[in-house]
């Protein structure tokens, strides 16, 4: 199949998951084009997976001008595209340029596939997703669904309206697809495939172990979907009983001003240690020297760091945010608090901590469930059999 990925930016360290979808997709001998909206992307990570070098994959920028004299440039050597995208208004002639322009490069290629990352980027795209002469699919993941239907009038009916003219739906968990389920006129469109994460690169490995010391682990963007806050108290509530722990959190982000306050507020400056962003070798060395590993959001889609501390071998304490609870049998292979219960997550961890036994047998069954049903293999069949379906 010759397949297109959309997305805003290409590879970056917080959206791995997309980085693992392209390189599957093009070793089960697909052709994948990545089309990046905006001209941005990790130099590492494209020397680490050697994208240039890879003939079944390509990444495209589509640029679109922003400027009068980028614009006289482009009409330099796209006269008949700026001509038939003429609008006295401004803004209108820009937008119709862009759609364009998009539409040439989605049309131009032979895709069979056309895939936006997010269901936002869809949005963006709702005009010309109609004329798209491959089949179209949109992933729904996190917060365009969970937050900005609350906060953005205008996006539920122009999700409503992507969702009408889409081909096919992907939903990351069952919870995301009860979420769009009301904007959706056909529900037969929506298709569930869960996460998945490398295995063996996310393996058990033997830790050097300080048994005066706790260490919890927690990743992710400084906002308030993670929930960071609600995380300062738990940990102040077991250091006042005394436990000895330090809580490491990997991540940077419009809210780091605002936890460092409330960490020296809270007196916490001793027990929590703000990383910084971290690649994935960096996470993987952390997830390896830790003792529990704690997420605090408010609202996930699914996590991909909870499946890869799993797959580590990690006790793991978290909200039922999402579709959290389709991954983790509360008791057996995790442990899940109710959300904003700053009580119950402060006793879930103490239960880690005080009771080891426990906590060995809750990170072996973790890793077996990801083993079982999180790989990367499972995933890669879910997409290609849905994508063979549109097809077909």
């Amino acid at each position: 199949m010759n397949i297109a990925i959309v997305t805003n930016s290409f590879p970056t360290n917080s959206e791995t998951f997309i980085i693992n979808k392209v390189l599957a997709l093009a070793s089960a001998n697909n052709h994948i084009t990545v089309i990046r909206l905006a001209a941005s992307g990790s130099k590492d990570l494209m020397k680490l997976y050697n994208f240039k070098n890879n003939s079944n994959i390509a990444i495209k920028d589509a640029f679109v001008p922003s400027t009068t004299k980028e614009l006289i440039k482009f009409s330099l050597k796209n006269p008949v595209t700026v001509f038939s995208s003429f609008a006295t208004n401004k803004k209108k002639l820009y937008q119709n340029l862009r759609n364009n322009i998009l539409l040439n490069l989605f049309n131009n290629n032979n895709f069979d596939v056309v895939h936006f990352e997010f269901s936002g980027v869809a949005v963006g795209f709702l005009d010309i997703i109609p004329n798209i002469k491959a089949k179209t699919v949109m992933s729904c993941r996190g917060s365009a669904e969970k937050v900005k239907l609350l906060t953005e009038p205008n996006r539920a009916k122009n999700l409503e309206k992507t969702l009408h003219v889409i081909d096919a739906v992907h939903c990351v968990s069952e919870d995301m697809k009860q979420t769009i389920l009301p904007y959706c006129n056909n529900a037969e469109k929506i298709f569930v495939n869960r996460p998945a994460i490398d295995a063996n690169f996310f393996s058990p490995k033997n830790k050097t172990k300080n048994n005066a010391l706790t260490s919890i682990l927690s990743i992710g963007r400084f906002t308030f979907q993670k929930g960071y806050i609600f995380g300062l108290l738990v940990i102040k509530q077991l250091v006042q009983k005394g436990y000895n722990i330090t809580w490491n959190i990997i991540g940077d982000g419009i809210q780091q001003e605002e936890i460092i306050f409330h960490i020296h507020t809270l007196q916490l400056q001793n027990n929590i240690v703000l990383l910084g962003k971290k690649n994935k070798d960096e996470v993987n060395e952390y997830l390896s020297n830790t003792d529990i590993f704690f997420l605090t959001s408010v609202y996930e889609g699914i996590p991909n760091v909870v499946l890869e501390a799993m797959a580590m071998e990690l006790p793991v304490v978290t909200t039922k945010s999402g579709g959290v609870d389709e991954v983790i049998d509360n008791g057996i292979d995790g442990l899940i608090a109710p959300l904003y219960d700053i009580e119950q997550l402060s006793s879930l961890l103490e239960k880690l901590i005080t009771d080891k036994t426990f906590a060995e047998n809750i990170s072996k069954k973790a890793r077996q469930k990801i083993i079982k049903d999180y790989t990367l293999q499972r995933q890669l069949e879910v997409f290609v059999t849905e994508y063979q379906k549109l097809l077909s």
